[in-house]
């Protein structure tokens, strides 16, 4: 009987990741990896280079870490590459939000009381733990 409903667990467990998507499987590894320590920024807010050195290089932000290797580099550059856009040629590859013009470009008429951070997003957003970066707090607006 006990080995019946660990079989019943285990299908349901099979199914259940049958029906992500290779996109939510690509995403599910870099939230995985980036967003334990603080939060996983959407893709966009930076450009596939800054995304690239991050992913390779173990000195992050002044943190020793251990870059994603094998299958969940795999995984989480494949999230990241298309839903990012490469800086213009002669532009510098930005590593800080208030640095990346697609952070600016997602906060056109934002007036920040303090220079934005990753630890600052829930400041204005209330959801982002779960992924939500378009809802606001109405004193946000």
């Amino acid at each position: 009987m006990v080995i019946l409903f660990i079989s019943m667990g285990l299908a349901w467990m099979v199914s259940a990741q049958e029906s992500l998507t290779q996109e939510q499987l690509q995403q599910a590894a870099y939230v995985r990896h980036c967003g334990t320590c603080h939060l996983a920024l959407p893709a966009e807010v930076m450009p596939s280079q800054t995304w690239e050195r991050l992913l390779a290089d173990p000195d992050h932000y002044g943190q020793r870490i251990q870059p994603p290797l094998g299958v969940d580099l795999q995984l989480a550059w494949s999230y990241l590459r298309p839903n990012s856009r490469s800086v213009q040629q002669g532009e510098i590859v930005p590593f800080r939000l208030p640095d990346s013009r697609f952070f600016q470009a997602l906060h056109p008429d934002v007036t920040f009381p303090y220079p934005p951070r990753v630890t600052t997003c829930i400041d204005c957003h209330p959801h982002v733990e779960l992924g939500d970066f378009f809802s606001l707090k109405e004193d946000a607006l």
